[in-house]
């Protein structure tokens, strides 16, 4: 398990990269390699399927959305009818009656082996769980993998590492590479001391399955990190996390990456200073309001005791 986080870092890539989703969170970058792919899988939708909607409309891909805490009727865009399904489900490996299994939801809505998909999966840490119990021919239908992964900081702790994080992306390397890493700003992030990365705890991650990287190699699309396309805040009250350039290993940072840091963190500071104009204005409102108020009072004072 040394040296287990390498395993993260974004490999060069056939495929340039596109955004689904919108510019806010739960919006990816997925390499523009979805011609032929059958139907996206999504556990883990929160009532919001931006991601899925773009799929279906631009590309004509089904999507198939399970979450046992979303309802149908609070999405904030309708089922596409015949293209988009949903279950009220948690994707789970304990057999109950309100979850089913990777493979059991696939056979169902894509049980031709020879169709890729799409795993585009945010389920707050039982994304290990899922993916380890899943066998390799499940794993191998995803051409391409979208994956929140959570708990991170266990990266810090060898003997945590073996648990869960470590033989996942282990697993995950066998079949499918890493082409890019983009840090959600909900949790923070910290430094592994072994190799100098900056690892956020919850780092969205895009896996391109092996068998698609063909051609001349020397071709490839380098990584950008950050990428020009990567969405600025997943939320936007806490200030923008940027992989670090040890994750480029001995290359620096792109022109276009750089201006990316750059503009995040002028757009963070002017965000910042209008919530701070914001409240400045609305105690200066509620002053003159409270001098209005006491001016009434004293000539209400006044009139009562003539």
């Amino acid at each position: 398990m040394e040296n287990i986080a390498r395993l993260l870092l974004p490999q060069p890539c056939p495929f340039k990269l596109v955004r689904i989703g919108g510019d806010r969170d739960g919006a990816y970058l997925v390499p523009d390699d979805l011609t032929g792919i059958d139907a996206c899988f999504s556990p883990g939708v929160n009532n919001l399927k931006s991601f899925e909607d773009e799929l279906t409309n631009q590309y004509n891909i089904k999507c198939h959305m399970c979450d046992f805490s979303s309802d149908l009727d609070q999405f904030r865009t309708p089922i596409v009818h015949g293209m988009q399904t949903f279950k009220k489900k948690w994707l789970d490996t304990d057999g109950s009656l309100d979850s089913i299994s990777l493979r059991d939801w696939i056979n169902e809505f894509s049980p031709d082996a020879s169709k890729d998909l799409i795993l585009q999966i945010d389920i707050e840490g039982a994304e290990y769980r899922n993916l380890l119990g899943a066998d390799d021919r499940t794993l191998k239908r995803f051409r391409v993998i979208v994956i929140e992964l959570h708990g991170l900081g266990v990266l810090c702790n060898p003997e945590l590492i073996s648990k869960e994080v470590g033989p996942l992306l282990l697993k995950l390397h066998e079949t499918h590479a890493c082409v890019h890493a983009h840090p959600n700003n909900c949790c923070g992030d910290f430094i592994d001391p072994e190799n100098g990365l900056n690892i956020a705890n919850v780092l969205e991650i895009t896996y391109l399955r092996r068998d698609r990287f063909q051609g001349n190699r020397h071709q490839y699309i380098q990584p950008q990190l950050p990428h020009p396309l990567d969405i600025r805040f997943n939320v936007s009250t806490n200030p923008p996390i940027h992989l670090n350039e040890n994750w480029l290993g001995q290359k620096n940072r792109s022109l276009k990456s750089k201006l990316k840091v750059m503009t995040d963190h002028i757009a963070f500071a002017n965000r910042q200073a209008l919530s701070y104009f914001l409240r400045i204005l609305q105690c200066y409102r509620a002053f003159h309001y409270f001098l209005r108020i006491s001016k009434r009072l004293k000539r209400l004072a006044r009139n009562i005791f003539k």
